[in-house]
């Protein structure tokens, strides 16, 4: 019996040892590698505290952490006091329509973070409360009362009533009683709930991505738009430093929670003896309501600067772009040629871009926009025509950038940047070519290759490998893809459109169709990485400046375009961020290097047999259909 024990026990530990195993070696990893030397996470290169040094001088992170620390702080203080008080109140007394509103209570809890993020939204936009600051601190007060609530009342629920019925009998006034006898009691209980909200608000994404506004975007919203281009030592980072101060919090927590329960015991000795100046008590809780409101008030007036007051200030102008896509010293420049304050916020999909723009876009100036995604803004009146006459650096953009499908009449877009999707193969893995789609299906591929995460891009493979354009609509050709999606699924072994040279490089993948540019720098940290162009043409994107409907500062809007089309600018810009720039002057500027590698500038003839995507309307969900079944399977 003892050996059957024993052996149990055993079970227990290596169980316990896997599940512990599971949640903290990620961690682990992802602290090693904040202090690996290589800027790509896949191969230790050795170890350097650079990437901590760099978060520092890297002013957009900066501020989102401030951003995100007075959030925090703000919205916990106003959720803790409301909080605290229903709590109470709801121990206390009985009345009418308690059950239903202690049910409410758990609405916040239970509803999905977006529908709660475009509700306050609605709600904003109904009152005309333009979003920032202001809007951020209510939407999560809003959804961290209801938690402040819940612990508070824990605390409330071992809470002893015959030390307020004593109180009372010495001749104790009610207020004298909660202050002096009730507050402390329940003070772990506030403490925990209010550390429990600023934990809430300060790793709030969805909610957040709905109620920011231009220029003040939260650190969360930072990493989320940055991870897009992979996971940095950056990140990994800036995650470290989370995570200790998260770590901490929690510590902290719980050594007060420790001391609670140890004080516990002895709690109406020390209650009795406790002698509490009622004077001062309430001018300090006085203190604290009035620290809330003008804070509040502060930064009410913070929010309304930013967006309802920008509209009249000439000197702003608000830019949605992608993460890492436009340098921090271009937008200085900027700034101090024209004078013109830059309030500039950022997002990792076209698919947020456009529900920001549908929800409330009226406060954003320019956006970026991939080819695709100008049909269906364009087809909701989300964008307005651009005004050329005040771009006369239009004229640097090549011809065959220009009248492309999504904009034949070149009336609501410039380009900014292109690209496209290849093969890579790492030979040293695998001896073969791919010079068609159709060889991606070979068999000896089996479990090797890792794709983009895209149901445009991958669906599209199918059809290009059966004649089709990556455009089609036509339902029998689309099964058909279905069905070739099927055989190719045994040969994939990871979708990953966020970083997928990192698989290329540690040897995780033998093939990948993958974006060029990833392909390029899997490339710089793997001489055996070679590109493939398949015959039947490639996917390209191009990136194309908007103006959305209503912006309250089109002028600037244009004259922003217009700058950074300068043939100095421009290079700038590729010097920055190596995509492929359709602005031929600056390639007079650009090195050689670049404009002579393959990848990021395929050869003319090439470009010629590759495809733009467009809006496929109602067909979308057919497509989505088909990624739904071939992701789930």
């Amino acid at each position: 019996m003892v050996k059957n024990m024993k052996s149990k026990q055993n079970l227990l530990s290596l169980y316990s040892f896997i599940i512990y195993s599971v949640i903290y070696i990620p961690i682990i990893i992802l602290i090693v590698f904040s202090f690996n030397d290589s800027k790509v996470n896949a191969m230790w290169q050795g170890f350097t505290f650079k990437w901590y040094l760099e978060l520092f001088d890297n002013s957009s992170i900066v501020t989102a952490m401030t951003n995100s620390l007075m959030v925090a702080f703000v919205s916990a203080l106003i959720s803790t006091a409301i909080g605290t008080l229903a709590a109470v109140g709801m121990y206390k007394y009985k009345f009418r329509g308690k059950t239903v509103l202690d049910g409410l209570l758990y609405v916040p809890i239970i509803i999905p973070e977006i529908v709660m993020g475009i509700a306050l939204l609605m709600f904003f936009s109904q009152l005309k409360i333009p979003t920032g600051a202001l809007t951020l601190i209510l939407a999560h007060t809003t959804f961290s009362v209801s938690y402040v609530v819940i612990v508070v009342r824990s605390k409330l629920e071992g809470f002893d009533p015959s030390l307020e019925e004593a109180a009372m009998d010495l001749g104790a006034k009610p207020l004298e009683i909660f202050y002096k006898i009730t507050l402390p009691l329940i003070a772990p209980g506030i403490l925990a709930g209010s550390l429990l909200a600023f934990t809430l608000s300060m790793d709030d994404v969805i909610v957040s991505f709905f109620v920011s506004g231009p220029g003040f975007t939260t650190l969360p919203l930072q990493i989320f738009s940055m991870v897009k281009f992979g996971v940095s030592p950056e990140i990994n980072a800036l995650s470290t430093l989370m995570l200790i101060f998260t770590l901490s919090i929690a510590l902290f927590s719980e050594k007060l929670r420790f001391k609670s329960d140890k004080e516990k015991k002895v709690k109406e000795r020390i209650i009795l003896k406790e002698k509490i100046n009622l004077k001062r008590s309430i001018k300090k809780i006085a203190a604290l309501f009035i620290a809330v409101l003008i804070i509040a008030g502060v930064f009410t007036g913070c929010s309304k600067s930013e967006g309802g007051a920008g509209a009249k200030n000439e000197e702003v102008l608000n830019v949605f772009n992608w993460s890492e896509y436009l340098p921090e010293e271009v937008i200085e420049k900027f700034e101090e040629k024209y004078n013109i304050k830059v309030n500039y916020t950022t997002y990792a999909s076209n698919e947020e871009m456009l529900a920001k723009l549908m929800a409330g876009g009226a406060q954003f100036d320019i956006a970026v926009s991939t080819d695709y995604m100008v049909d269906v803004m364009r087809n909701q009146n989300l964008i307005q025509e651009i005004n050329m006459n005040n771009i006369p650096n239009y004229k640097n953009i090549g011809d065959e950038f220009k009248g492309l499908a999504f904009d034949a009449e070149n009336k609501y877009t410039v380009p900014y940047m292109w690209g496209n999707a290849v093969v890579a193969v790492n030979t040293k893995m695998i001896d073969t070519e791919i010079n068609s789609y159709a060889d991606l299906w070979d068999s000896k591929l089996n479990n090797s290759m890792v794709v983009l995460d895209d149901q445009r891009a991958i669906i599209g493979i199918a059809l290009k490998k059966l004649g089709y354009s990556f455009n089609e609509t036509d339902p029998a050709k689309l099964e058909e893809a279905k069905n070739e999606l099927v055989k190719l699924k045994d040969n994939i072994k990871i979708f990953d459109s966020d970083s997928p040279k990192t698989s290329l490089i540690n040897g995780e993948a033998a093939v990948g169709y993958v974006w060029g540019a990833e392909a390029v720098l899997a490339q710089l940290e793997n001489p055996d990485i070679k590109v493939f162009f398949p015959e039947e043409g490639l996917y390209l994107w191009q990136d194309n400046f908007v103006i959305p409907n209503g912006a309250p500062h089109k002028d600037n809007a244009e004259l922003f375009i217009n700058f950074l089309l300068e043939p100095e600018i421009s290079a700038e810009i590729s010097k920055s961020f190596p995509y492929a720039n359709p602005n031929v002057e600056a390639h007079k500027l650009m090195d050689a290097e670049t404009l002579d590698n393959e990848v990021i500038y395929p050869d003319s003839e090439i470009i010629k047999k590759g495809e733009h995507l467009r809006d496929l309307g109602e067909t979308t969900v057919v497509y989505d259909e088909i990624w739904t079944e071939l992701k789930s399977n």
